[in-house]
């Protein structure tokens, strides 16, 4: 497996609020698929404002998009939230919209690399009922960089296991491990300007954030998504 992100230094918890709440679940899978399909129109465009380390491109992929883009609506809620942080904290994009093609190499990439089924970890082109976030345009990876390095939050980048479920470090006492208590407070700041920013959270991967998806619009108790898949 790839290494993408670096372990953060144990002192930058220093510089972290101390009140920031919990981090809020995720919608279920169940409430997302009763979401119906919409589309507002908004463009793709270009990811600008924030850094982007597009991780797939140090793979041999050959259907990945050229360029990183995401919905508007979706790169405007990113930029907000940027705002939102602390000195010396910004927000790095890994990855964003996805052709079906590009879905479909990417599964049978970790597939072969696992191998074994990857669950709803990284989602199948072949699923009629669930939208694919990525292709929505609507769905970005995303994590913290501090002073300009992109950090692991618990967990690297596409690692799939427990540990990288959003609620992984939720529990972790006060008193406890001080890297478990830093992934911790990582990821609730970056739930924190993500959500008040209008974004929502995936339950299996914490860099994976939403807005006008399925799994958004029950997240926000909407009826019907903003975006349908785009596959340009």
């Amino acid at each position: 497996m790839n290494r993408w992100l670096a372990d953060p230094d144990l002192l930058i918890r220093n510089r972290i609020p101390k009140d920031l709440p919990p981090l809020r679940p995720a919608a279920s899978q169940e409430d997302a698929l009763i979401v119906a399909r919409g589309e507002n129109g908004e463009p793709l465009v270009p990811i600008t404002g924030v850094e982007v380390k597009r991780c797939y491109a140090e793979i041999d992929f050959t259907e990945m998009p050229p360029q990183a883009m995401l919905r508007a609506g979706l790169l405007d809620r990113i930029q907000r939230a940027q705002t939102a942080l602390p000195e010396g904290f910004t927000i790095v994009v890994l990855d964003g919209w996805r052709t079906r093609d590009f879905q479909g190499e990417l599964l049978n990439y970790y597939r072969d690399l696992s191998g074994g089924d990857m669950g709803l970890f990284v989602s199948d082109p072949s699923w009629s009922q669930r939208m694919l976030p990525h292709v929505s345009g609507g769905a970005v990876d995303l994590t913290l960089a501090v002073d300009g390095v992109p950090v692991a939050m618990g967990s690297d980048f596409d690692v799939f296991d427990e540990s990288s479920f959003l609620l992984a470090f939720e529990d972790v006492p006060d008193d406890g491990d001080p890297a478990r208590l830093l992934a911790k407070d990582l990821r609730r700041l970056l739930g924190k300007v993500l959500v008040d920013a209008g974004c929502a959270p995936y339950p299996l991967e914490w860099w994976h954030w939403s807005y006008g998806d399925q799994l958004w619009a029950a997240f926000a108790g909407e009826s019907v998504t903003l975006y349908s898949e785009i596959d340009d």
